[in-house]
């Protein structure tokens, strides 16, 4: 039987996030696989405008005002090259 859960590694023990359907003591064979921490990733307490709102700085000016603007109500078209409604 195979099956993949989330653990932890701490002071020296895994600690399984979710319960594991196991008999005491049985032995098992561990495949790691790490994640990505994203702990850092959510140090950021902004709220998310004023991240997208600074990510947008760095953006130059002629490539912003290339972008479309109806970008949302026509999606279809410039995802999948649908003809554009309306």
């Amino acid at each position: 039987m195979s099956q993949h859960l989330r653990a932890i590694y701490e002071d020296g023990v895994f600690r399984p996030l979710e319960p594991v359907r196991l008999a005491d003591h049985q032995e098992i064979t561990l495949v790691l696989e790490t994640t990505e921490n994203v702990a850092s990733a959510t140090d950021d307490e902004r709220p998310i405008w004023e991240v997208a709102a600074a990510l947008a700085r760095d953006i130059p000016e002629d490539a912003l005002s290339s972008l479309p603007t109806d970008g949302a109500a026509q999606h279809d078209h410039y995802l999948y090259t649908a003809p554009k409604r309306g």
